[in-house]
């Protein structure tokens, strides 16, 4: 039942800041010139694409963090401030961050923008690796190490995947989803979404910050 709760802990900020809502539009957008079955050929390439790179980073964001020498607190708020600057450039800017529209439909579409960094960019990448060193600890007292990391690394994963197979299917279905729903409809779920992810955002600078302060007066 822990392992659960857990793994939708984990699931939902995951399908935050994936932003299925804000990434469909612009999908429509960049395939608009395309054939039905090459917009399905091009959002296949894009979730394999942006599973590989998204799971690589899972694996070897701990081995980064550890060589980089930073520490947890630190992450928890450079990462808390990127997020936010991406939820405010998103509500504040039409379109997505970081994402040309207008970019040549060529062989790389389905790759950039689509996979990285639409699917999987900055926002996904943090997030995932302060899921994973969240709930490292806990699981590292409970399993040992470095089997309680490995099971949080594959629940993050597992998450990650499933988002992605929310967000393959809404792109295969893509017209009709956008037919029901509507555009106006997308674009203010996208907006809501991003205020959710600023919160989680200001939530992680503050947990950074009180570690902080914490770690400093254990010193003293």
């Amino acid at each position: 039942m822990q392992l659960l709760h857990d793994f939708l802990s984990i699931f939902i900020p995951m399908f935050v800041v994936m932003d299925p809502a804000g990434s469909l539009p612009i999908y429509l957008a960049i395939t608009a010139n395309n054939t039905e079955p090459d917009r399905r050929r091009i959002a296949r390439r894009a979730t394999i694409v942006a599973g590989v790179t998204g799971l690589l980073f899972i694996v070897l964001g701990q081995a980064i963090f550890s060589f980089l020498g930073v520490q947890f607190a630190d992450f928890q708020i450079a990462g808390g401030i990127l997020l936010v600057i991406l939820a405010v450039t998103d509500l504040l800017i039409r379109g997505k961050p970081a994402v040309d529209d207008h970019a040549p439909l060529d062989s790389t579409t389905g790759i950039i923008p689509l996979a990285v960094p639409l699917i999987v960019g900055p926002a996904t990448m943090t997030t995932s690796l302060l899921l994973v060193n969240t709930y490292s600890k806990t699981y590292n007292e409970i399993y040992g190490s470095p089997q309680g990391q490995i099971l949080v690394m594959a629940l993050v994963s597992a998450a990650l995947i499933l988002n992605l197979a929310i967000l393959f299917t809404a792109m295969w279905y893509s017209e009709i989803l956008v037919r029901l729903i509507g555009k106006n409809t997308m674009a203010v779920m996208n907006k809501i979404v991003m205020i959710l992810l600023a919160a989680i955002a200001v939530s992680l600078i503050r947990q950074g910050v009180v570690s902080i302060i914490h770690e400093a007066n254990a010193v003293k």
